[in-house]
């Protein structure tokens, strides 16, 4: 089950913003709530105070009410601009700069950790099956499958290594 929190009209830039939510994307509230709480950013304790909000929503909307903060995961978090505030300062010789005061939405929707485990395929036994049907094998691995993907990377970068580089040529006087 998922619960979401919504925060708008923040006072501060999207993009400023985006920088704190990057950090906490894909963990769980506890760990999310120890890395914004040490963050020196501004954003940080508003996005806080939407985390708890959030987790809080879910813990009224389930059925059981208790729900560990490390079982609880943030599945999306995102920033979109707000409307901004446009001012003007006063400038030299009777002119005027426009400062453009930005604001933004916050957007936090949480879930259970259950539900998670259930919504998403396992991604290494997709790789085992993708395998076996492509080279008939006896006994394939899923170390093997991993030995293979290192190999094809380490082939891409010496590839990438052998490749000469285009200079340009300089005229010395």
């Amino acid at each position: 089950m998922e619960a979401r929190a919504i925060k708008r009209f923040l006072r501060g830039s999207p993009r400023k913003m985006r920088l704190v939510v990057d950090l906490i994307r894909n963990k769980n509230v506890e760990e999310a709530q120890g890395i914004l709480r040490f963050s020196k950013k501004h954003s940080a304790e508003i996005i806080e105070q939407t985390v708890v909000s959030a987790y809080s929503n879910l813990v009224n909307k389930l059925d059981s009410g208790k729900v560990g903060k490390s079982e609880v995961f943030i599945k999306e978090a995102f920033v979109d601009g707000g409307p901004v505030l446009k001012r003007m300062l006063p400038a030299p010789q009777g002119r005027a700069f426009r400062i453009r005061k930005r604001t933004s939405h916050l957007t936090i929707i949480v879930e259970n950790e259950e539900e998670i485990i259930k919504t998403t395929p396992n991604v290494k036994e997709d790789k085992v099956e993708k395998v076996k049907a492509e080279k008939p094998r006896k006994n394939v691995d899923v170390e093997e499958v991993k030995a293979e993907e290192v190999s094809t990377e380490v082939k891409e970068v010496k590839k990438k290594a052998t490749k000469p580089r285009k200079t340009k040529k300089t005229t010395e006087e």
